[in-house]
């Protein structure tokens, strides 16, 4: 049996499903990250990924063949996550999209969200706010804000001691909201 299960944005957004999941499987594959987010729930063997890509996630689906296995995805496994990549019952988790929307008092349907981790994606994010007129931006340090017309707020590291909100990145670990 094989699982892709959200661990959640920062530690303590595991879901009891998920814990449940986790304290079943005989291997556990998952980042750095993800596996300290769910490490007191692991019984199993643990794998940590330092590298993701076809061949990889083939040999994940060959262990689980054999083996009860969870893949461990940081927030949700269906944002921007391994639940497409790998084929395995996606168990959700709670995601910084969902913690934004949280923070910002947005309801999921008002927005539209656009990947940009490591994309140029510029192009899509202005067709987005025509369409909508609110965007939430998967970023990171890379991404420049003052490419793309209108106020922008930035929440970083959602979920986690040093979570912030402003107009600058300064990690990875952001999602910029722009609105017309």
């Amino acid at each position: 049996m094989l699982y892709v299960v959200g661990v959640g944005a920062a530690k303590g957004y595991l879901t009891d499903k998920a814990k449940q999941i986790i304290s079943k499987a005989d291997v556990v594959y998952g980042s750095k990250r993800a596996i300290e987010y769910a490490e007191e729930f692991i019984r199993g063997e643990i794998r940590v990924l330092k590298k993701f890509g076809r061949e990889v996630y083939d040999e994940i689906e060959r262990v689980a063949k054999e083996k009860n296995v969870v893949v461990l995805s940081t927030g949700d496994p269906m944002v921007s996550g391994l639940g497409k990549k790998i084929n395995g019952i996606v168990e959700p988790g709670i995601s910084s999209v969902q913690l934004a929307l949280a923070r910002l008092k947005l309801d999921l349907c008002e927005v539209v969200v656009v990947d940009s981790h490591g994309k140029n994606s510029y192009d899509e994010i202005e067709k987005a706010l025509e369409f909508r007129g609110k965007v939430l931006v998967l970023a990171d340090k890379n991404f420049d804000p003052s490419k793309v017309r209108g106020k922008v707020t930035v929440l970083e590291n959602l979920g986690l001691e040093n979570e912030r909100i402003g107009e600058e990145i300064k990690s990875d670990l952001a999602i910029v909201y722009i609105e017309r």
